[in-house]
């Protein structure tokens, strides 16, 4: 499992909340039996669990009242990724040369662009390209967008920051990448203080050096039973 976490800034608390769901993340996937879980069930229930003990926190006076934090993971198993995700961090794969985008910003910008309210041009620099829509530790209840993806030898992620993603460009990020992990997050976090640093840059990237096989899917009765 691998994770980056963005406490919010403007609500103060941020580190602590951000500290708290990442805690909370591993520890919700340390005490699951991998071997029967499915590895969404495993998310949902981690994402769920970190947004409560966010929200708790902030009531008991933990950090402040209206602490939140973003939250994008990748869990790996044979043949699979599972890439679960709120807030606006951003989980990228390079396979091959082709870099590809593996979540949606959870923004203001991101719905109107998605109701075609704005252009992509006009949402570039849109004074709300960074008002969360959804995040952890604002609500009782969060909705995480979990997806599943094949995994193949060979492919690269990167799990990145807002500070980051705003101040670098796909073919940037694409470039870095091929040059390996740890220079690809020396390179684009340098690349993001360069140019302005206004907000944290936090990296990390992966590369698969062996995917393995997915698991055959269940057939007939015995998919209704998989827990």
């Amino acid at each position: 499992m691998f994770a980056v976490a963005d406490g919010l800034g403007g609500y103060g608390g941020g580190d602590v909340a951000s500290s708290l769901a990442l805690a909370e993340l591993l520890e919700q996937a340390g005490q699951t039996d991998q071997s029967n879980a499915r590895p969404a069930a495993v998310l949902r229930r981690a994402y769920s669990a970190a947004n409560q003990r966010v929200f708790d926190a902030a009531i008991s006076g933990q950090g402040t009242r209206k602490m939140q934090t973003t939250l994008t993971t990748l869990l790996l198993s044979p043949g699979e990724v599972h890439v679960a995700h709120v807030g606006d961090c951003r989980a990228y794969r390079l396979r091959g040369d082709t870099l590809e985008l593996l979540t949606t910003d959870h923004t203001q910008v991101m719905e109107m662009l998605r109701l075609k309210l704005i252009t992509p041009e006009q949402a570039a620099d849109h004074p709300a390209r960074y008002a969360l829509t959804r995040s952890l530790g604002a609500e009782l209840i969060v909705r995480a967008d979990i997806g599943r993806e094949t995994l193949l030898d060979g492919d690269a992620y990167l799990l990145c920051s807002d500070g980051l993603w705003s101040k670098v460009d796909a073919n940037e990020i694409a470039a870095a990448m091929r040059d390996g992990c740890e220079s690809a997050c020396e390179q684009l976090v340098q690349l993001a203080v360069e140019r302005g640093g206004e907000d944290n840059a936090s990296a990390l990237a992966l590369r698969v050096q062996a995917a393995g096989r997915p698991p055959e899917a269940a057939s007939g009765w015995k998919r209704f039973f998989r827990t």
